[in-house]
């Protein structure tokens, strides 16, 4: 059986290397982080050193001033050494050719539906007809300001023209995701990031897909069940 003392040496000397090297990463100096911590620069060098180990409390407020994870400093592995996934190279010419004549036929399809003819909406964003018939076959990149002026004067969002498949659609749906969770109240994030929370939000998925009649039939029924 380890010696809990030496097991506590051990263990402080870690979190002095973890909080080192986050420092070091976000470029940060030893004085900055003290007074992020509330302490002074000599009992912060002790935690760099693992002389002395930080309380949970300052831990946190130095997680909450680097922009780590607290659950970092639970483990071994330093920052510098914690890179994020590899993304496969892309065919970046022939992936943008793509994209380009994939948004020009959305814009056509969004200015036929609105009904207007090519002139018109190319006067209206003052381009010229030319202009527009080689944004929409995609012999022409679309400025993204002309782009915006576009949908704009034909009612859609820009969200119509993002990439929705392959790789930098989903990287890209990913991240989304993630901002509309930090726009949830506090309460909500809370709930969903809850994993015992799981059967409701799947139970409220599927009620998302079902017809207003049966959602009606299902409310009238749990009202005669609490009545």
């Amino acid at each position: 059986m380890s010696d809990p003392n030496t097991a506590r040496t051990v263990r402080a000397k870690i979190i002095g290397v973890l909080i080192k090297d986050a420092r070091q990463v976000r470029g940060q100096d030893t004085d900055t982080c003290a007074a992020a911590m509330g302490c002074t620069p000599e009992a912060y060098q002790q935690f760099e050193t693992g002389q002395a180990s930080p309380s949970l409390p300052e831990l946190e407020m130095l997680a909450y001033a680097l922009d780590v994870p607290l659950s970092y400093f639970w483990g071994e592995t330093v920052l510098s050494a914690q890179r994020p996934p590899e993304r496969a190279a892309l065919p970046a010419a022939d992936v943008v050719a793509l994209r380009q004549r994939i948004v020009g036929v959305l814009l056509r399809q969004a200015r036929q539906k609105a009904q207007l003819g090519a002139a018109d909406a190319a006067a209206s964003v003052g381009i010229t007809s030319a202009q527009l018939t080689a944004y929409e076959l995609g012999q022409s990149p679309i400025p993204l300001p002309d782009l915006e002026a576009l949908a704009a004067r034909l009612g859609v969002p820009m969200d119509h023209f993002l990439e929705a498949q392959g790789p930098v659609g989903e990287w890209d749906s990913n991240q989304r995701a993630f901002e509309r969770f930090r726009q949830l109240p506090p309460e909500l994030r809370e709930f969903v990031s809850r994993p015992h929370n799981e059967s409701y939000q799947r139970l409220a998925q599927r009620l998302s897909h079902l017809p207003s009649g049966e959602l009606r039939g299902i409310a009238a029924s749990l009202l005669e069940i609490t009545f």
